[in-house]
């Protein structure tokens, strides 16, 4: 195997992460000096509060004979230098959680959690935050330019394997046999850590009841909603340069027809230029995509995992895929978009002109829900990944929108 030059800034940075890596370490191995207690701590960078999942569990857990304390450690890596200086203070209150918990829940690469020597006893549980297996991450595209690693200037490989990326993991879990494969290769570990068992957001979006409410609550606050057809356009990362423009042109082109256009870019924006979709469709900040199907009539996307989602609520995808060819060498597929029930528009007026007349084949999204959302002997509840003596009681729905002083939120 050929080794590569690296330019002496390149060793110089990658030998500051090294030592940062173990400075990190030796301070934590002083931090795990102090007695773990029964908590259980959630972690993301996706958002700066907790997503419909976490918000389930924490419901779930409170109704446990032997509650655990639940924090829930919610920040954005965004911003300035200033910002940055604040998140690193954040990232030594992750490390005083993560070592007095006795279980850690993860949606997506936390690098404390991988670079970090944990206690054995540490039990690291990773629900990643998309349903299924759909464009491929981690390990699997650690060479493309969509890898989360690209645009650094250490080689994508050697910063991956600097920062673990996604080592540690006790548990996992996928929602149907099939993507064990997949998910093991993203995360580059052994298939017998992965469990299927479904998202919490499952039960709830398949609950009538609670997505009334939901439908209520987002209806109350945003009554424009109410009149006329609900489009969703919600686009995947990008992390190619000068993506915005497209964004843009798209979106005022869905606009420019007699529908109620809500536009969720991907919670991790990559480097994707900030869009003026603002000007061109009802801005609806305080609910998450996810929460949007219970209102939405169409989901419009390129990529995006939310179409498992959609299917699952019976609201059709219609795909704008006019870079299919580009996209797959830059990331590529676990699932071919063709195998998904919904036609594919390599053109605006050709994806409009689909919107027009509905085109969609609902039986055909049923078949397909039965495949990715399993329902085998093999399923568990997924509070066993995070409290084997948990005792769950099967098909209750708990409210995640609920208040309680039972659970700490702590983004800082």
């Amino acid at each position: 195997m050929r080794s590569i030059s690296l330019s002496p800034k390149v060793v110089v940075q990658r030998f500051v992460l090294q030592i940062a890596v173990g400075i990190a370490n030796g301070v934590y191995a002083i931090i795990k000096c102090l007695p773990v207690r029964n908590k259980v701590t959630f972690i993301t960078w996706n958002s700066n509060s907790p997503s419909l999942d976490y918000r389930i569990l924490m419901s779930r857990l409170r109704q446990t004979p032997k509650p655990p304390k639940v924090v829930a450690l919610c920040r954005e890596l965004s911003g300035g230098i200033s910002a940055q200086w604040r998140y690193g203070f954040h990232l030594l209150h992750q490390m005083y959680q993560l070592a007095t918990s006795k279980v850690v829940v993860l949606d997506s690469y936390s690098v404390l959690a991988s670079v970090l020597h944990h206690r054995p006893e540490l039990r690291v549980v990773q629900i990643w935050h998309a349903l299924g297996a759909f464009k491929k991450f981690g390990w699997s595209i650690v060479d493309k330019s969509e890898g989360w690693s690209a645009q650094s200037n250490i080689p994508s490989r050697t910063l991956a394997r600097l920062l673990r990326m996604h080592a540690g993991y006790t548990h996992a879990a996928v929602s149907y046999s099939g993507a064990v494969p997949h998910f093991a290769e993203a995360f580059r570990c052994q298939p017998n850590i992965l469990r299927v068992a479904w998202l919490p957001r499952v039960t709830f979006l398949r609950d009538e009841a609670a997505m009334a409410k939901l439908r209520a609550q987002i209806l109350s606050a945003h009554p424009e909603l109410g009149q006329g057809r609900v489009v969703l356009y919600a686009p995947t990362i990008r992390r190619s340069p000068g993506t915005g423009a497209y964004v843009d042109s798209l979106i005022e082109s869905l606009a420019c027809e007699d529908w109620n256009l809500v536009v969720k870019l991907h919670p991790v924006r990559g480097e994707m230029d900030e869009p003026t979709f603002p000007d061109h469709s009802v801005a609806v900040p305080d609910f998450s995509a996810l929460e949007l199907l219970a209102i939405a009539d169409a989901v419009v996307t390129d990529y995006s995992a939310i179409v498992y989602e959609a299917y699952l609520c019976g609201v059709p995808v219609y795909f704008h895929a006019h870079d299919i060819n580009d996209y797959t060498q830059a990331c590529g597929f676990y699932t071919d978009p063709q195998q998904f029930p919904s036609k594919i528009y390599p053109t605006t007026d050709e994806l409009i002109e689909g919107l027009r007349l509905g085109v969609y084949d609902s039986a055909a999204m049923e078949r397909f829900v039965e495949v990715f959302v399993e329902d085998s002997d093999q399923r568990i509840d997924i509070l066993e990944l995070i409290d084997p003596k948990a005792n769950p009681e099967p098909g209750l729905v708990y409210d995640p929108f609920a208040r309680s002083p039972r659970y700490q939120l702590n983004p800082r």
